[in-house]
């Protein structure tokens, strides 16, 4: 009897619900049900329930506990009216997207297997601790192999047409300077992020980070967060940002972080220290790019290269170069060419492996690789020189010494035939001329041929990001003119050029060196005499004591000789280049070993006078020749309207 009353309990109130869901119109749904929510164009749907509404940005729950945001306006229209009668409250949020699916994921929940996770969005950036020392370490002896590369030029970017100047944020105090700017280079889409610094003496810093697209020259609204930080890398997506800790002294700028702008605020997603297992500048972070979507590369101040995989940064390969040398991506982001000081090389990225690798013609000093952007050409900028590769063969094309210039600290390849170095002095590398001199600039970096100027105009003014291709016309128009202006240049068609052989220490072999050099003056139309208007002076150095390391067959013991040419003009000196004796690759011939070969090989390369280019302009070492009593032939500055 008891359960028949329950039992019609139970079917009184069936009825009841069934009378209830009949007179409603809708089903009835609150925020905490789970629905299915779809796009504008109806082609990604996910099944969630809904969070919050942020500055026009839904955080949806899915059933697995993971979290994805998505803008409003990038729902239907039945689930922006849904959205709209559930929460109406405004504030700042990001949101990024990947490809054509708008919904993406807050944060995987997963720890890196490189480290482990301190705290999450709430509390803080996710710490990863790092440990280096079981990575894979890619090798750098030489291969053996002759250098050959196949080069296909990477295709232009839609953002590389456009032109027209981007308006920045102004400063907002005195103290305040624009200290940082990245490019992201992903391939369907272009950004780049600028940092503002604030930081004054004796205070925390406070750091403002803003995207513009370069595509619609639209800049995003500036993202305050607290420290001393600058961005030095931008993800693909153009929202997360890499930052480095910027502070003074040695091993202060050792840590980096991801941010993510969310209105005028930022999201500290992770922070780590890639090289936090070594010990003062050792420590800093010098250069870092995103090689691909999943992909990060860093350098570290003592020449230490990672691969990090990304988000979960986890270290994947690692390789050193040199104390203070800065490698560079390939314009397609197949390749990072680096140097250690000894020989130049190109990595690649997909085989994780070196791929071409070969001795430079001197030691050197803190070099900073730069791709063209066609990939014929790699060049290196080393303290005081540039030098310039056929990147297909390895071949030297050119070494231009940039005596006078402040060019130490970058290298920008604008053009396939000019460099730009010190952030300010462009070259003409076939002409080798220090052409231009472009002033007004805070940040540059170059993307696509299209080189950007980061200028500010003061306190309270509004800035610019300005895209220009350079040289500019007025700068062609200039070169043009130069080339036949007798004046310009102390070695041009028709010098007359004084060998001196003095620095050979063999006299019996000076004859030959003279007879070599002569035939290479021809050939750029000059003439040897004695009564020459520049000298050209020959040497060899060594020997010197030295080892060698050789892929799979082991290192050996070599003596070591650089054979020299300068140009010097009034006892300074204009030019130079050189060539070792101690071979990058080797080749036996039947019946000959390692150790024979180089015993062979251990004399000086008078090959080298007879196969050594000269430049055939040579600019007169003095200063004044351009406006402002400048170095280069003319000089420019460019501000918030372009430049002038």
């Amino acid at each position: 009897m008891r359960t028949c009353s329950v039992r019609n309990a139970c079917l009184a109130s069936f009825v009841w619900l069934f009378v209830l869901l009949s007179l409603s119109p809708t089903p009835v749904m609150s925020q905490d049900d789970y629905r299915t929510w779809s796009d504008s164009t109806g082609k990604n749907k996910i099944k969630a329930r809904f969070i919050k509404v942020e500055d026009d940005v839904v955080t949806l729950e899915k059933q697995d506990g993971d979290e994805v945001e998505i803008e409003l306006k990038k729902l239907s229209s039945a689930d922006q009216k849904f959205v709209s009668n559930l929460q109406k409250e405004e504030e700042d949020s990001p949101f990024k997207t990947k490809r054509d699916d708008p919904f993406k994921s807050k944060s995987s929940g997963k720890k890196p297997a490189s480290g482990k996770a301190s705290a999450d969005d709430s509390e803080g950036p996710r710490t990863v601790t790092v440990d280096l020392s079981g990575v894979e370490q890619i090798s750098l002896a030489a291969t053996g192999e002759p250098w050959k590369l196949d080069i296909v030029a990477p295709e232009s970017s839609p953002a590389a047409t456009r032109l027209k100047s981007i308006p920045l944020p102004s400063k907002t105090n005195f103290f305040e300077g624009l200290k940082g700017m990245a490019i992201s280079r992903g391939t369907t889409s272009k950004f780049a992020v600028v940092g503002y610094l604030l930081d004054k003496h004796g205070e925390g810093g406070t750091i403002r980070v803003a995207i513009c697209d370069l595509k619609t020259g639209k800049c995003g609204t500036p993202a305050v967060g607290v420290g001393k930080m600058v961005p030095i890398a931008l993800h693909d997506d153009g929202q997360q940002i890499i930052m480095r800790r910027e502070e003074f002294g040695f091993g202060n700028q050792d840590r980096l972080e991801v941010w993510i702008p969310k209105g005028n605020k930022v999201t500290k997603k992770v922070s780590w220290t890639p090289y936090e297992a070594d010990q003062g500048a050792a420590r800093d972070v010098l250069w870092a790019e995103f090689v691909n979507a999943e992909t990060l590369a860093t350098s570290s101040r003592d020449g230490k290269v990672v691969l990090w995989k990304f988000p979960e940064i986890e270290p994947v390969c690692q390789f050193d170069t040199a104390n203070g040398a800065v490698p560079a991506l390939s314009p397609d982001r197949k390749w990072i060419a680096f140097s250690n000081g000894s020989d130049i090389g190109v990595f690649d990225i997909e085989k994780q492996e070196v791929v071409a690798i070969q001795q430079t013609p001197t030691k050197l000093q803190w070099p900073y690789m730069a791709f063209s952007p066609t990939c014929q050409k790699l060049a290196c900028l080393a303290f005081d020189k540039v030098l310039v590769w056929n990147l297909a063969t390895g071949e030297l094309e050119r070494t231009i010494p940039c005596t006078g210039l402040n060019v130490h600290g970058s290298i920008e390849f604008p053009d396939d035939a000019f460099v730009l170095v010190g952030n300010h002095y462009l070259l003409d590398l076939q002409n080798q001329l220090k052409l231009w001199t472009y002033e007004g600039a805070e940040q540059v970096r170059s993307a696509d041929g299209i080189t950007y100027f980061a200028v500010t105009e003061g306190e309270k003014k509004a800035g610019a990001l300005v895209p220009l291709q350079i040289p500019h016309p007025a700068a062609k128009t200039l070169l043009k003119k130069a080339l036949t202006d007798p004046d310009l240049f102390v070695l041009r068609e028709g010098t007359t050029v004084k060998i001196d052989a003095s620095g050979i220490p063999d006299a019996t072999q000076r004859d030959r060196v003279v007879k070599g050099l002569t035939g290479q003056l021809e050939a750029i139309g000059c003439k040897a005499g004695a009564n020459g208007s520049i000298n050209l002076l020959a040497s060899v150095e060594g020997p010197k004591d030295t080892e060698i390391n050789f892929i799979a067959v082991g290192t050996y013991k070599f003596k070591e000789y650089v054979s020299q040419v300068k140009f010097t003009y009034r006892d300074q000196p204009v030019w130079h280049s050189a060539q070792t004796n101690a071979p990058g690759i080797v080749q036996l011939q039947k019946g000959e070993n390692m150790d024979s070969h180089l015993r062979a090989r251990e004399k000086p390369s008078y090959e080298f006078f007879e196969n050594v280019q000269l430049p055939k302009f040579l600019q007169k070492p003095s200063a004044g020749q351009g406006p402002g009593h400048s170095l280069t032939l003319g000089q420019s500055k460019v501000s918030t309207t372009g430049i002038r």
